[in-house]
Protein backbone atom coordinates (compact mmCIF):
# COMPACT_ATOMS: atom_id res chain seq x y z
CA UNK A 1 0.00 0.00 0.00
CA UNK A 2 2.99 2.59 1.17
CA UNK A 3 4.61 1.43 -2.36
CA UNK A 4 1.82 2.17 -4.22
CA UNK A 5 1.32 5.80 -2.40
CA UNK A 6 4.86 7.05 -3.01
CA UNK A 7 5.05 5.82 -7.03
CA UNK A 8 2.34 8.05 -7.48
CA UNK A 9 1.74 10.54 -5.12
CA UNK A 10 5.45 11.71 -4.56
CA UNK A 11 6.19 12.17 -8.43
CA UNK A 12 3.06 14.14 -8.32
CA UNK A 13 3.62 16.41 -5.32
CA UNK A 14 6.97 17.24 -6.69
CA UNK A 15 5.93 17.80 -9.76
CA UNK A 16 3.81 20.67 -8.51
CA UNK A 17 6.27 22.44 -6.87
CA UNK A 18 7.30 23.26 -10.22
CA UNK A 19 6.15 26.54 -11.56
CA UNK A 20 6.85 27.07 -15.57
CA UNK A 21 6.52 29.98 -17.18
CA UNK A 22 7.83 29.44 -20.73
CA UNK A 23 5.52 27.78 -22.99
CA UNK A 24 7.78 25.68 -25.27
CA UNK A 25 8.87 24.17 -21.80
CA UNK A 26 5.26 23.07 -20.75
CA UNK A 27 4.77 21.98 -24.78
CA UNK A 28 7.72 19.61 -24.23
CA UNK A 29 5.89 18.40 -20.36
CA UNK A 30 2.46 17.75 -22.46
CA UNK A 31 4.90 15.97 -25.23
CA UNK A 32 6.10 13.41 -22.75
CA UNK A 33 3.25 12.78 -20.43
CA UNK A 34 1.39 11.55 -23.83
CA UNK A 35 4.22 9.70 -24.99
CA UNK A 36 4.39 7.57 -21.40
CA UNK A 37 0.95 6.99 -21.79
CA UNK A 38 1.16 5.50 -25.47
CA UNK A 39 4.61 3.35 -23.87
CA UNK A 40 2.27 2.12 -20.85
CA UNK A 41 0.08 0.69 -22.98
CA UNK A 42 2.19 -0.72 -25.40
CA UNK A 43 3.72 -2.73 -22.15
CA UNK A 44 0.24 -4.01 -20.78
CA UNK A 45 -0.55 -5.09 -24.30
CA UNK A 46 2.49 -7.14 -24.62
CA UNK A 47 2.21 -8.70 -21.20
CA UNK A 48 -1.54 -9.36 -21.61
CA UNK A 49 -0.41 -11.24 -25.09
CA UNK A 50 2.16 -13.24 -23.76
CA UNK A 51 -0.21 -14.87 -21.05
CA UNK A 52 -1.28 -18.38 -22.03
CA UNK A 53 -4.57 -19.15 -23.01
CA UNK A 54 -5.13 -15.96 -24.53
CA UNK A 55 -7.50 -15.92 -26.44
CA UNK A 56 -9.86 -17.61 -23.90
CA UNK A 57 -9.55 -15.24 -21.35
CA UNK A 58 -10.77 -12.19 -23.79
CA UNK A 59 -13.91 -12.84 -23.09
CA UNK A 60 -13.53 -12.32 -18.97
CA UNK A 61 -12.23 -9.17 -19.63
CA UNK A 62 -14.58 -7.89 -21.78
CA UNK A 63 -17.56 -8.98 -20.00
CA UNK A 64 -16.01 -8.08 -16.70
CA UNK A 65 -15.15 -4.48 -17.79
CA UNK A 66 -18.59 -3.86 -19.58
CA UNK A 67 -20.39 -4.96 -16.29
CA UNK A 68 -17.66 -2.89 -14.14
CA UNK A 69 -18.83 0.37 -16.51
CA UNK A 70 -22.48 -0.17 -16.92
CA UNK A 71 -22.75 -1.01 -12.60
CA UNK A 72 -20.24 2.03 -12.05
CA UNK A 73 -21.87 4.75 -14.31
CA UNK A 74 -25.23 4.10 -13.75
CA UNK A 75 -24.75 4.69 -9.62
CA UNK A 76 -22.87 8.01 -10.61
CA UNK A 77 -25.90 8.64 -13.32
CA UNK A 78 -28.80 8.13 -10.67
CA UNK A 79 -26.76 9.93 -7.46
CA UNK A 80 -25.84 13.29 -9.39
CA UNK A 81 -29.18 13.76 -11.18
CA UNK A 82 -30.79 13.35 -7.59
CA UNK A 83 -28.21 16.00 -6.29
CA UNK A 84 -28.86 18.20 -9.66
CA UNK A 85 -32.52 17.72 -8.61
CA UNK A 86 -32.11 18.60 -4.90
CA UNK A 87 -29.61 21.61 -5.45
CA UNK A 88 -30.24 23.10 -9.52
CA UNK A 89 -27.61 25.00 -10.87
CA UNK A 90 -28.70 28.56 -12.73
CA UNK A 91 -26.37 28.76 -15.96
CA UNK A 92 -26.36 29.96 -19.69
CA UNK A 93 -25.85 26.93 -22.46
CA UNK A 94 -24.00 27.44 -25.28
CA UNK A 95 -25.72 26.57 -28.60
CA UNK A 96 -24.92 22.89 -29.34
CA UNK A 97 -23.21 23.25 -32.70
CA UNK A 98 -19.99 24.93 -30.60
CA UNK A 99 -19.04 21.24 -29.54
CA UNK A 100 -15.74 20.27 -30.38
CA UNK A 101 -15.92 17.29 -32.71
CA UNK A 102 -16.59 14.39 -31.25
CA UNK A 103 -15.13 11.96 -34.27
CA UNK A 104 -11.56 13.24 -33.79
CA UNK A 105 -12.35 12.79 -29.93
CA UNK A 106 -13.50 9.23 -30.50
CA UNK A 107 -10.42 8.51 -32.70
CA UNK A 108 -7.84 9.48 -30.26
CA UNK A 109 -9.91 7.08 -28.07
CA UNK A 110 -9.47 4.01 -30.47
CA UNK A 111 -5.74 5.02 -30.78
CA UNK A 112 -5.08 4.18 -27.31
CA UNK A 113 -7.73 0.88 -28.20
CA UNK A 114 -4.66 0.53 -31.00
CA UNK A 115 -1.38 0.55 -29.37
CA UNK A 116 -2.89 -1.63 -26.63
CA UNK A 117 -4.20 -4.63 -29.10
CA UNK A 118 -0.50 -4.13 -31.22
CA UNK A 119 1.39 -4.67 -27.74
CA UNK A 120 -0.89 -7.68 -27.42
CA UNK A 121 -0.13 -8.84 -30.79
CA UNK A 122 3.76 -8.05 -30.25
CA UNK A 123 3.33 -9.67 -27.24
CA UNK A 124 1.44 -12.86 -28.46
CA UNK A 125 3.78 -13.27 -31.65
CA UNK A 126 7.35 -13.31 -29.59
CA UNK A 127 6.00 -15.40 -26.85
CA UNK A 128 9.10 -17.37 -25.69
CA UNK A 129 11.46 -15.95 -27.80
CA UNK A 130 12.01 -12.22 -26.46
CA UNK A 131 11.34 -11.26 -22.68
CA UNK A 132 10.22 -7.81 -22.56
CA UNK A 133 11.17 -5.67 -19.38
CA UNK A 134 7.14 -5.67 -18.54
CA UNK A 135 7.22 -3.98 -14.96
CA UNK A 136 9.49 -1.21 -16.92
CA UNK A 137 5.57 0.38 -17.05
CA UNK A 138 6.18 1.64 -13.32
CA UNK A 139 9.01 3.68 -14.03
CA UNK A 140 7.26 5.34 -17.13
CA UNK A 141 3.97 6.01 -14.96
CA UNK A 142 6.76 8.15 -12.48
CA UNK A 143 7.73 10.52 -15.34
CA UNK A 144 4.30 11.00 -16.55
CA UNK A 145 3.49 11.28 -13.14
CA UNK A 146 5.72 13.81 -12.59
CA UNK A 147 4.74 15.93 -15.61
CA UNK A 148 0.80 15.96 -14.70
CA UNK A 149 1.63 17.09 -11.28
CA UNK A 150 3.75 20.14 -13.40
CA UNK A 151 0.68 20.78 -15.95
CA UNK A 152 -1.71 20.64 -12.53
CA UNK A 153 0.54 23.23 -10.97
CA UNK A 154 0.88 25.89 -14.06
CA UNK A 155 -3.02 25.13 -15.07
CA UNK A 156 -3.75 28.61 -13.26
CA UNK A 157 -5.93 27.02 -11.02
CA UNK A 158 -5.18 28.31 -6.99
CA UNK A 159 -6.12 25.53 -5.03
CA UNK A 160 -7.51 27.91 -2.82
CA UNK A 161 -10.62 28.30 -5.54
CA UNK A 162 -10.57 24.54 -5.99
CA UNK A 163 -11.51 24.05 -2.54
CA UNK A 164 -13.40 26.70 -1.92
CA UNK A 165 -16.31 25.71 -5.00
CA UNK A 166 -18.83 23.92 -3.29
CA UNK A 167 -20.70 22.56 -5.77
CA UNK A 168 -17.10 21.32 -7.06
CA UNK A 169 -16.67 19.40 -3.34
CA UNK A 170 -20.36 18.18 -2.86
CA UNK A 171 -20.41 17.15 -6.25
CA UNK A 172 -17.10 15.52 -6.11
CA UNK A 173 -17.91 13.44 -2.36
CA UNK A 174 -20.98 12.51 -4.15
CA UNK A 175 -19.48 11.03 -7.49
CA UNK A 176 -16.59 9.04 -5.02
CA UNK A 177 -19.26 7.49 -2.87
CA UNK A 178 -21.88 6.37 -5.60
CA UNK A 179 -18.58 5.30 -7.58
CA UNK A 180 -18.27 2.98 -4.65
CA UNK A 181 -21.08 1.63 -4.03
CA UNK A 182 -21.18 0.74 -7.96
CA UNK A 183 -17.85 -0.85 -7.21
CA UNK A 184 -19.15 -3.05 -4.19
CA UNK A 185 -22.45 -3.71 -6.43
CA UNK A 186 -20.48 -5.06 -9.63
CA UNK A 187 -18.24 -7.17 -7.20
CA UNK A 188 -21.28 -8.68 -6.18
CA UNK A 189 -22.46 -9.46 -9.36
CA UNK A 190 -19.46 -10.66 -10.93
CA UNK A 191 -18.51 -12.84 -7.52
CA UNK A 192 -14.97 -10.90 -7.45
CA UNK A 193 -13.44 -9.96 -3.45
CA UNK A 194 -14.87 -6.44 -2.61
CA UNK A 195 -11.52 -4.85 -2.49
CA UNK A 196 -10.90 -5.54 -6.57
CA UNK A 197 -14.39 -4.47 -7.04
CA UNK A 198 -13.74 -1.07 -5.35
CA UNK A 199 -10.12 -1.15 -6.76
CA UNK A 200 -11.73 -0.93 -10.55
CA UNK A 201 -14.15 2.00 -9.52
CA UNK A 202 -11.21 4.00 -7.71
CA UNK A 203 -9.47 5.36 -11.18
CA UNK A 204 -12.34 7.84 -11.92
CA UNK A 205 -11.66 7.16 -15.29
CA UNK A 206 -7.76 7.81 -14.73
CA UNK A 207 -7.17 4.45 -17.11
CA UNK A 208 -3.12 4.83 -17.48
CA UNK A 209 -2.92 5.02 -13.57
CA UNK A 210 -5.18 2.67 -12.65
CA UNK A 211 -3.64 -0.39 -15.51
CA UNK A 212 -0.22 0.08 -14.48
CA UNK A 213 -1.09 -0.26 -10.58
CA UNK A 214 -3.46 -2.95 -11.20
CA UNK A 215 -1.39 -4.77 -13.49
CA UNK A 216 1.77 -4.72 -11.30
CA UNK A 217 0.16 -5.82 -8.19
CA UNK A 218 -2.51 -8.92 -10.29
CA UNK A 219 -1.47 -9.27 -13.37
CA UNK A 220 -2.36 -8.28 -17.14
CA UNK A 221 -5.65 -9.61 -17.14
CA UNK A 222 -6.91 -7.23 -14.20
CA UNK A 223 -4.98 -4.69 -15.65
CA UNK A 224 -6.66 -4.51 -19.06
CA UNK A 225 -9.78 -4.70 -17.24
CA UNK A 226 -9.00 -1.78 -15.38
CA UNK A 227 -7.75 -0.17 -18.48
CA UNK A 228 -10.99 -0.93 -20.55
CA UNK A 229 -13.30 0.00 -17.38
CA UNK A 230 -11.77 3.56 -17.20
CA UNK A 231 -11.37 4.38 -21.04
CA UNK A 232 -15.21 3.49 -21.35
CA UNK A 233 -15.48 6.65 -19.05
CA UNK A 234 -13.99 8.69 -21.69
CA UNK A 235 -15.68 7.40 -24.73
CA UNK A 236 -19.02 7.19 -23.31
CA UNK A 237 -18.77 11.09 -22.29
CA UNK A 238 -17.89 12.06 -25.60
CA UNK A 239 -21.51 11.54 -25.88
CA UNK A 240 -23.55 11.71 -22.50
CA UNK A 241 -22.15 14.95 -21.33
CA UNK A 242 -23.74 17.33 -23.79
CA UNK A 243 -27.25 15.27 -22.96
CA UNK A 244 -27.18 15.75 -19.31
CA UNK A 245 -25.66 18.85 -19.29
CA UNK A 246 -28.89 21.51 -19.90
CA UNK A 247 -30.72 19.87 -17.30
CA UNK A 248 -28.26 18.28 -14.80
CA UNK A 249 -24.62 20.43 -15.27
CA UNK A 250 -23.18 18.49 -11.90
CA UNK A 251 -24.00 15.17 -13.76
CA UNK A 252 -22.89 15.84 -16.48
CA UNK A 253 -19.80 17.42 -15.18
CA UNK A 254 -19.24 14.23 -12.40
CA UNK A 255 -19.63 11.61 -15.25
CA UNK A 256 -15.79 12.51 -16.83
CA UNK A 257 -14.62 11.97 -13.51
CA UNK A 258 -10.53 12.14 -13.62
CA UNK A 259 -11.29 13.70 -17.27
CA UNK A 260 -13.28 16.67 -16.75
CA UNK A 261 -9.64 18.41 -16.25
CA UNK A 262 -8.27 18.14 -18.98
CA UNK A 263 -9.73 15.41 -22.16
CA UNK A 264 -13.41 16.00 -21.59
CA UNK A 265 -13.07 19.86 -20.05
CA UNK A 266 -13.51 21.60 -23.76
CA UNK A 267 -16.97 19.48 -24.09
CA UNK A 268 -18.10 21.06 -20.57
CA UNK A 269 -17.42 24.06 -21.59
CA UNK A 270 -18.60 24.30 -24.93
CA UNK A 271 -22.12 22.47 -23.81
CA UNK A 272 -22.24 24.06 -20.84
CA UNK A 273 -20.83 27.31 -20.88
CA UNK A 274 -17.79 29.04 -19.18
CA UNK A 275 -19.57 29.29 -16.19
CA UNK A 276 -19.10 25.48 -15.76
CA UNK A 277 -16.07 25.52 -15.54
CA UNK A 278 -14.94 26.34 -12.51
CA UNK A 279 -17.22 23.34 -11.29
CA UNK A 280 -15.49 21.14 -13.35
CA UNK A 281 -11.50 22.20 -12.80
CA UNK A 282 -12.65 21.92 -9.12
CA UNK A 283 -14.42 18.54 -9.02
CA UNK A 284 -11.45 17.53 -11.36
CA UNK A 285 -8.82 18.69 -9.32
CA UNK A 286 -10.29 16.97 -6.60
CA UNK A 287 -10.52 13.89 -7.89
CA UNK A 288 -7.86 13.34 -9.30
CA UNK A 289 -5.96 13.78 -6.16
CA UNK A 290 -8.37 10.90 -4.53
CA UNK A 291 -8.01 8.09 -6.95
CA UNK A 292 -4.54 7.61 -6.23
CA UNK A 293 -5.18 7.37 -2.71
CA UNK A 294 -8.24 4.84 -3.19
CA UNK A 295 -6.10 2.50 -5.20
CA UNK A 296 -3.03 2.08 -3.43
CA UNK A 297 -5.36 1.24 -0.73
CA UNK A 298 -7.56 -0.54 -2.21
CA UNK A 299 -5.04 -2.43 -3.86
CA UNK A 300 -2.95 -3.16 -0.98
CA UNK A 301 -6.16 -4.76 0.78
CA UNK A 302 -6.94 -6.75 -2.23
CA UNK A 303 -3.30 -8.54 -2.27
CA UNK A 304 -3.40 -9.10 1.38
Amino acid sequence: MLYGLAIVLIPLFIGYLFKVTHHGILSIVNKVVSICLYLILLVIGISLGQLDDIVTKLPQIGTTALTLSLIIHSCNILALVVYDKWQPMKRDVVAQDELPSRFSQLLDSLKLVGTTMAGGILGFLTKGIVEFPLHASTYVLVIMIFGVGIQLRNSGIPLREVFLNKRGIYTSIIFIISSLIGGAIAAWVLALPLAKGLTFASAFGWYSLSSVLVNDAWGAIYGSIAFFNDLSREILCLFMIPFFMRLFPSTAVGLGGATSLDCTLPIIQKSGGIQVVPLAISFGFIVNLVAPLLLAIFIGLGSV
